[in-house]
């Protein structure tokens, strides 16, 4: 009676938080799509070392042939992290990265990216005494393909960025330091496996996945999980796009399978505001706590405002809805707000991008953040000073440099 109680209490909350989110980001849509398409910079495509003006470039390559050239950068990452509940602070050196690209042929290209990071802290009472090891990882892995360079079609193998997603594990691509509950819950970050993508139009692209899992770098069962995303873009400055996935993702169990929908929106209604929202829904057989079904809801939105060509804020909201309690490992409901006024200087790469994915603002070449984070869950799920004695809120801020190098 007491799971029942709670999930549909879950429903009835996340009904009202999807309707608010949703209505206000159509509203912003309708101001989006109805901008001239010039006023936007287009989405963003590598660029060959090569074409920029008077073939020279800023970026650390190697070889003759501009279009063959090997090219060499990366990004690092510094912190600071004070959590007002336990009273806890660290300095960190929290990632550093590097990221090679290479045009093999007219047709095949190559990006891999080595990342070497300490994992976040965790604010929940469970995670109590988890240490944060350094990892290296490959982070990225790609051999892609596009067999006619008029064509929108291409084919990509090995691991890879979810495209169902605006907000992204490399910080020189997000808004914020913190990532939300809806990034670390509700769905995949990377895929390893093949990637068929298709712009069919200039206003609708489509992508077909098959994988080995959720962030899943060896399968850890015999099956595979299948994924289909298309993405509308009315504008140059408003993309929406819908997902689905599904498959085994259970340890040695080919049946169960997880089953989730994911929809994105991303708009630029003007040269220095953006807003972006992701909305998850996930469901998976006998994975609740209870032994149910387990359900899982998140909603996040943000708007991210350049006010001039060094001060910056970002606002986000973040709903969750562990309905069965398999993502956290309790049913609750998980909510934060997160402010980050921010200071930009210049204009830098990643890999060989510009630009924040589908907008018109550049990267910075350094980005100093402060996240003033405020969280609240259902049930005492964040860690406090009393050992074993948990909270219902946890307040933290964190303090991030990123630089391009």
């Amino acid at each position: 009676m007491h799971n029942h109680g709670l999930h549909n209490h879950g429903l009835h909350r996340h009904g009202k938080w999807s309707s608010g989110v949703w209505w206000g980001c159509l509203l912003a849509l309708a101001a989006a799509g109805g901008r001239p398409a010039a006023a936007q910079g287009p989405a963003e495509t590598p660029i060959a070392p090569g074409a920029f003006p008077g073939g020279g470039s800023p970026l650390l390559t190697f070889g003759e042939d501009p279009n063959r050239q090997l090219v060499i950068n990366g990004f690092g990452v510094l912190g600071y992290d004070y959590d007002f509940n336990t009273g806890k602070d660290s300095f960190a050196d929290s990632a550093l990265a590097l990221s090679f690209y290479k045009g093999l042929s007219d047709h095949l290209t190559v990006f891999a990216q080595l990342t070497t990071s300490h994992g976040a802290p965790s604010p929940f009472l469970a995670d109590v005494g988890a240490t944060n090891d350094v990892a290296t990882d490959i982070d990225n892995l790609q051999l892609r393909w596009q067999p006619s360079l008029s064509s929108g079609f291409d084919l990509t193998a090995g691991k890879f960025d979810s495209p169902m997603a605006i907000e992204r594990d490399d910080a020189p691509l997000n808004f914020q330091a913190t990532s939300s509950f809806t990034f670390d819950f509700a769905r995949p970050v990377k895929f390893t496996g093949l990637a068929v993508h298709d712009a069919l139009s200039p206003h609708f692209e489509v992508w077909g996945i098959v994988a080995n899992g959720w962030d899943d770098d060896v399968d850890n069962n015999k099956g595979k999980t299948g994924g289909l995303y298309g993405l509308w873009s009315p504008s140059l400055a408003a993309h929406v796009g819908l997902g689905v996935l599904y498959g085994p993702e259970k340890d040695h169990q080919e049946n169960d399978n997880r089953s989730a929908v994911i929809g994105t929106l991303l708009l630029q209604p003007a040269a220095g505001w953006v807003v972006g929202a992701e909305s998850v829904y996930g469901q998976e057989p006998h994975s609740a706590v209870d032994g149910g079904i387990a359900r899982w809801y998140g909603e996040m939105l943000f708007s991210h405002v350049r006010f001039d060509q060094h001060w910056a804020a970002t606002l986000r909201i973040d709903y969750f809805d562990d309905v069965g309690g398999s993502r956290t490992g309790t049913p609750q409901i998980l909510r934060e707000v997160t402010l980050s006024p921010q200071y930009l200087v210049g204009g830098g790469f990643y890999g060989i991008f510009r630009y924040l994915d589908r907008t018109s603002l550049r990267l910075p070449e350094l980005t100093l953040r402060l996240d003033l984070r405020r969280d609240r869950s259902s049930v005492p799920a964040f860690a406090s000073r009393q050992d074993g004695v948990g909270r219902r809120d946890n307040t933290q801020a964190t303090l991030q440099t990123v630089f391009l190098f």
